[in-house]
């Protein structure tokens, strides 16, 4: 077994196949809310709209939190990191085919209600390995890297979120059943590469840092995370029409509400490796609080602002402070997590960073 938390490089290899594994389970989230409104409405259960939001929300929040606390017992129980991370994405991969299966034909009175069944599993599954993966960064980089090594992760993500309306240009083009079918056997081939590159690995942290790590520190992970949270369901719930209503005359119309959030996005990963230089620098807390301070003072100047210019350039910097945030605050979790509860930690930030976009989805 190698520890590979120790060295004083990042290990780019590693790093990759879990960026690969996030790209695999963004794609698939992208492709799941354009097909679900469809889907519901082939099998005439579009009332069931409301229960399958309300039920994303919850499974969203809980499911991450759960897998961790799971994850670390089976770490400490037998040294398997895997175990979690290979049950998510197997019943994951089989509920695309299932539903691929299911909706390449016409609808079967019978399978409306397995239909939503279906779904929830596949929601269910989606967030059991999430934590888990992304829990181990930190044997993918010394302490003092972190930073850097989330940044990659964050162009990675934010870049695909950005490119949605062409993913979902593409899943339109070659229909549910082949999307679900492509979607399962993508995330098993980036859940296979992630856990081929890194099953030697041994959960070890930097020695060098231990004296920050000797306490969990939950109620600072849940605060950053709604924090977080709130600050992107702003992003991709209320930007897209009131930026659209702003500053429509600027662009002669010519963009829909979701490219002006999906433009913030671009800016934001695209800003992710340069400014991690700047978090290294003055250190993961400050530039969080720095980063939040930031996002949220422009956010009140976007709702305030009515000259365009201002609003625009308001955009702008929300979009460098947002990706200060999203590069300092999963190193910050992990900063404030003790070795035994690095999963359920990760887990917590994850769901609490669900809450703001769950509410504002059930109740807008």
């Amino acid at each position: 077994m190698t520890t590979l938390a120790v060295n004083r490089s990042i290990n780019w290899q590693q790093l990759f196949s879990l960026g690969a594994l996030n790209a695999a389970v963004v794609i698939s989230w992208i492709a799941y809310h354009n097909y679900q409104p469809k889907i519901l409405e082939k099998f005439e259960v579009s009332d069931l709209a409301l229960f399958m939001t309300i039920a994303q929300a919850i499974i969203l929040v809980c499911i991450p939190p759960i897998a961790g606390l799971v994850g670390d017992y089976m770490i400490r129980k037998n040294g398997n990191h895997f175990v979690v991370m290979t049950v998510g994405i197997s019943v994951t991969a089989m509920v695309f085919m299932a539903v691929a299966a299911t909706t390449a034909g016409n609808p079967v009175e019978s399978l409306k209600l397995i239909l939503p069944f279906m779904i929830v599993i596949w929601l269910i599954s989606m967030n059991i390995f999430h934590s888990p993966a992304n829990s181990m960064l930190e044997l993918f980089a010394p302490a003092h890297q972190l930073p850097l090594a989330m940044s990659v992760l964050t162009l990675i993500t934010e870049l695909l979120y950005a490119l949605e309306p062409v993913v979902v240009y593409i899943v339109d083009s070659i229909g549910a059943s082949l999307t679900f079918v492509l979607g399962g056997v993508l995330l098993v081939i980036s859940g296979w590469y992630f856990k081929h590159t890194t099953k030697n690995v041994q959960l070890s942290r930097d020695s060098s840092n231990d004296d920050n790590y000797n306490e969990d520190h939950f109620a600072k992970i849940i605060i950053v995370g709604l924090a977080f949270g709130l600050a992107n369901a702003i992003l991709m719930n209320i930007f897209p029409s009131l930026l659209e209503e702003k500053v429509s005359i600027f662009a002669s119309k010519s963009l829909e509400g979701k490219q002006y959030a999906s433009i913030i996005l671009a800016i934001s990963a695209l800003c992710a490796i340069p400014v991690s230089n700047y978090v290294q620098k003055i250190g993961v807390k400050r530039s969080l609080m720095i980063g939040l301070g930031f996002a949220f003072s422009f956010i009140t100047a976007i709702f305030a602002s009515e000259i365009q210019v201002l609003t625009i350039a308001a955009c702008i910097f929300f979009a460098i402070s947002f990706s200060i945030v999203a590069v300092s605050s999963f190193p910050f979790v992990l900063e404030n997590v003790s070795k035994r509860n690095i999963t359920f930690g990760a887990g917590l930030f994850f769901g609490s960073f669900e809450v703001a976009d769950g509410l504002m989805n059930i109740f807008m």
